[in-house]
Order: structure tokens, then C-alpha cells, then sequence
């Protein structure tokens, strides 16, 4: 019996140059205007029965940003890292912003609700900056933070 085609290949040669869907980018949650070569996060999602993906939200940075950690069962959903760069058509004479070299951090199957962390996927971070000082990693608040039911942690759990 042979092994089907690896769905997350298939997923990140899909993810590839996928659509920023902005003319300009900028951070969710800072507001910082985002350039082409910049290091941006991403989240992109695909419903159960879509053929393709799309881009929800793009951050600065390659997880520097504390964001939303739950999921939804019957949606494919992957927090990506990678760059910015543009995509010109010469017959519209426009330019596109999309997602170069996309590296999965975290992934959610349609079947589940259940975040999978990518244990060997770089997560660069400023060595200058203090660790008080930066907001929860992702990696951190998927691990510590994050419930199947969507819900908040427990009283008491922090």
C-alpha cells in the first residue's frame, strides 16, 4: 500500500506566495508597517471542503507577538513564519504582497480543535531584549495557555 502524498508539504508548496491580501501591510497587533524582506507571522486557514487557503491576520516579527491560541474543528489552520515579498503583474501594472518561505509553527487539523506544535521550528528572537520585558511567546502560550475548549486557563492556574 502506498503512502499518501505528506499533507503538510502539499499545505506549505500551497502557502508559498499565498496573497497577503493587503495593499498595505501592517502588524495586528502593533500597527507597525510592514516592507518587503520583513520577518512577519502568519495565520492562514482553510475550511474543511475550500480548495484553497487564505491569510486571517499577519504579524511582525517571527512570534514576537502574543496572539489568539484556539482553534476551530473543521478548519485546517497553520501560525506560519516568513517574509514578505511581492508578486508584479505587468498586465494590471499592480503589485501584491505575499508570504515567502513559509516554515509552520503551529498547525490544526480540520479534525480537531487541538494545536500541534512544531518542535523544531525557528522562532528567532532578539537575544538584547529581556525576557520580563517581551510579551508570551507563541510556543509558550500555545503550551501553557491553550484549552481544547477554547476557554480561558483556570482560576488559579497562572
Amino acid at each position: 500500500m502506498t503512502r499518501p502524498e505528506d499533507p503538510q508539504a502539499a499545505d506549505l508548496s500551497q502557502l508559498t506566495r499565498i496573497s497577503l491580501d493587503t495593499d498595505h501591510p501592517i502588524c495586528q497587533v502593533c500597527g507597525q508597517p510592514l516592507h518587503e524582506g520583513d520577518d512577519i507571522t502568519a495565520y492562514a486557514y482553510c475550511a474543511a471542503g475550500d480548495p484553497a487557503y487564505a491569510i486571517g491576520y499577519i504579524m511582525c516579527g517571527s512570534d514576537v507577538h502574543e496572539h489568539p491560541t484556539v482553534f476551530t474543528r473543521g478548519v485546517r489552520e497553520y501560525v506560519l513564519t516568513g517574509h514578505i515579498g511581492t508578486c508584479s503583474n505587468t498586465h494590471t501594472q499592480s503589485t501584491t504582497y505575499v508570504l515567502l518561505n513559509p516554515t509552520a509553527v503551529v498547525t490544526s487539523p480540520t479534525t480537531t480543535a487541538e494545536p500541534h506544535v512544531h518542535p523544531d521550528a525557528p522562532t528567532p528572537r532578539s537575544p538584547t531584549q529581556p525576557t520580563q520585558q517581551e510579551p508570551t511567546p507563541l510556543l509558550t502560550a500555545v503550551r501553557e495557555h491553550a484549552r481544547s475548549d477554547g476557554g480561558s486557563p483556570r482560576e488559579g492556574s497562572e
